[in-house]
């Protein structure tokens, strides 16, 4: 029988906690007295349940789980099993599972639910997935199995576990066949067909006198599939004082398809405790991950953006919407923009989130509600998350009743990382640790007027370090407009620590009422309230470009766009380059109509979007030697605007216009 008691839950971007329980089938017809050694021999792995969850929930739902899951203090994770004095066995990914954990180390729990801290792991294999270990206090019953080496094939056999805290269980099959390793056939898995269920993992896998010919493994992914061992003769061969790492493993980068192979091998001495070996362990993989991710960039570092011909294109053109996109290498080996589908959330009170999936990422856009103070908004990431949590339809579905993640506390780590564009990232970690999981949300939050831009991921405390340097890398290739109204611009700039480079050195100034002035040392520019309404309900975006040139890579202000809803009205600045020499030909043919001034860059008005549109090129016309750069003015108002009208807004807008490159 199965009960499915918690679902996975999807709160704010992030899978919560999930669990699935199996109780075991009938005792296997074992002789009494081996079963009673077998019994005696195999332990359950089990875990603490924190004292109080990171999480808070909007009602008790531990009060609706089964009394013997609900009053246990221990969540188990797996089987171990002795195998001499004091030297006991289980599968090293059970040990692995706690790595990091913050509910504490991994125990043994005997039937009569004594618990025995680990000691010391003496030996053990990562790719061969076992270990073994001693205990700090002996059981006072000291039975152990012995191990055979030599099995036969098609001879019955016992799955031996604890079904997830439901008991020891021992159910019958065959050992049916081996199989080599995946990689390159280094050794060879038992297959057997005894059932399993998750608990067993670790435990062992008996004949019918009551020895150990396997360590069970994996169970099996489809009917037609058998569940795995490791071989009793890897356990029993494997040198002593010494935990091997010796895997291939293959690096890749989300913006790309390239991939690096390399090899993760490692000695870690033994003897070590549980937790020295958890260190050991995580320091070395992380080590090995950063390490083939910055090979793999560095091996295609003239072709990965902003390098090489395929990043040309992007390079001379601008990002113009606020919600974010990624930089990705498409099929033909150009960089462009992608944007994923966004599905939007209401937070009220006009706020909202609109999120999407990117290759496992959450990328996201929070326009902070009205009532929420702006500062707070960029300060408090708990007050943050809790709004996205609050209008959050996303339930735990526990037997038949839901319950709602409500609070996630305050990020266990908020530090600043600065991107190699400039752009200050507000960087979150909760810890988030429950009756059944301990793992990381990790939020990098850019911070923008009208509330935050950026993307999360989950990862377990084994590869976190790595996974935050990877999404430290994926900063790179996030591309956003600035967009608030000009009350929000005016708070956000007075967050001096978080502005990005080019809005570090006071590039805007707005006097409500009286002016609007922006001046990047590139570009000048200034209006007063005859050309557009300067109140705090007014709009302001500012889009960037993604630049290079001899010396370095650099992000640009290249477009201000500011809009009045009162009176209709939009004023836009564009910066453009020259288009790539593999631009396309519509970029080619736009820019020779700026350099020769022609319509609709001829000051005349057009009707364009239902909307009049007026506009010009800074400077004069067919200048030589032609100019690398261009500007143009734009104004735009309501539908029948007479021309008239429109050419003395635009002349209103060059008055104090002025461009210091070309």
């Amino acid at each position: 029988m199965q009960k499915s008691l918690i679902a996975a839950a999807r709160i704010g971007g992030a899978v919560v906690l999930a669990l699935q329980l199996c109780v075991g089938a009938c005792a296997a017809p074992l002789e009494a007295d081996i079963q009673r050694k077998v019994r005696e021999a195999t332990f359950e792995v089990v875990l603490p349940k924190p004292a109080q969850e990171s999480v808070t929930y909007d009602k008790p739902w531990q009060e609706l789980i089964p009394y013997q899951l609900r009053s246990d203090k221990y969540v188990s994770i797996g089987t171990a099993f002795a195998i001499g004095p004091n030297q006991y066995a289980t599968a090293m990914h059970v040990l692995i599972a706690a790595f990091g954990d913050s509910r504490g180390e991994p125990m043994l729990r005997d039937a009569d639910g004594r618990l025995y801290p680990i000691a010391q792991i003496t030996k053990g294999s990562i790719d061969q997935d076992f270990a073994v270990f001693t205990l700090a206090k002996q059981p006072d019953r000291s039975a152990f199995l012995e191990l055979n080496d030599k099995p036969e094939l098609n001879e019955t056999v016992y799955a031996v576990g604890n079904a997830l805290g439901e008991g020891v269980v021992m159910r019958e099959g065959n050992y049916t066949s081996d199989t080599p390793e995946d990689e390159s056939g280094r050794w060879k898995w038992m297959r057997f067909s005894a059932p399993i269920s998750g608990g067993n993992s670790g435990g062992p896998l008996i004949d019918v006198k009551g020895s150990v010919i396997g360590l069970v493994r994996a169970m099996r992914t489809s009917e037609n599939t058998l569940n795995i061992a490791v071989p009793a003769a890897l356990v029993k061969s494997a040198p002593d004082h010494l935990v091997s790492v010796d895997s291939r493993a293959v690096a890749g980068f989300a913006v790309f398809d390239k991939t690096r192979s390399g090899r993760f091998k490692t000695d870690i001495t033994a003897p070590k405790s549980f937790a020295e070996l958890s260190v050991a362990y995580m320091k070395a993989a992380d080590e090995f991950n950063t390490a083939q991710l910055r090979g793999l960039l560095a091996d295609n570092a003239n072709e990965t953006f902003p390098r090489g011909s395929g990043s040309e294109r992007l390079l001379h053109g601008l990002y113009e919407r606020s919600a974010p996109a990624i930089v990705v290498q498409n099929g033909n080996g150009n960089w462009i923009f992608t944007q994923p589908s966004y599905t939007r959330l209401d937070l009220g009170r006009e706020g909202w989130q609109d999120s999407a999936n990117f290759k496992g990422y959450l990328v996201f856009h929070r326009h902070k509600p009205n009532n929420v103070n702006q500062a707070k908004w960029y300060s408090d990431a708990q007050m943050a998350r809790e709004v996205v949590l609050k209008a959050s339809p996303a339930t735990i579905h526990i037997n038949a009743e839901n319950a709602k993640i409500v609070s996630m506390g305050a990020p266990t780590e908020d530090t600043l990382f600065t991107d190699s564009w400039g752009r200050v990232w507000q960087v979150r970690a909760w810890h988030i640790t429950t009756w059944f999981g301990s793992d990381w949300l990790v939020e990098f939050d850019l911070p923008v007027p009208d509330g935050t831009v950026g993307f999360e991921s989950r990862v377990s405390t084994l590869g976190r370090d790595f996974q935050i340097e990877r999404m430290k890398l994926l900063t790179g290739f996030f591309a956003a407009s600035y967009e608030g109204k000009l009350s929000q611009w005016d708070r956000f700039l007075s967050q001096r620590p978080l502005l990005p480079k080019p809005l570090a050195a006071s590039v805007l100034h707005i006097d409500f009422g009286r002016s609007f002035a922006f001046d990047d040392r590139r570009l000048a520019f200034s209006y007063g309230p005859e050309l557009q309404k300067i109140d705090q309900d007014g709009r302001l975006r500012l889009d960037f470009a993604f630049t290079r040139d001899a010396a370095d890579a650099q992000l640009g202000i290249a477009g201000i766009v500011a809009y009045n809803a009162d009176e209709k009205t939009e004023i836009d600045v564009f910066r453009h380059g020259t288009p790539a020499e593999a631009g396309s030909e519509a970029a080619k043919t736009e820019w020779r109509k700026r350099l020769h001034h022609a319509h609709p860059y001829d000051s005349v008005a057009l009707t364009a979007n239902d909307r009049q549109m007026i506009s010009t090129i800074y400077g004069v016309a067919d200048t030589q030697p032609a100019p690398d750069v261009l500007y143009t003015f734009q104004y735009r108002a309501e539908t029948g605007t007479p021309q008239d009208r429109m050419k003395a807004k635009l002349d209103l807008l060059m008055q104090q216009a002025k461009v210091n490159e070309r």
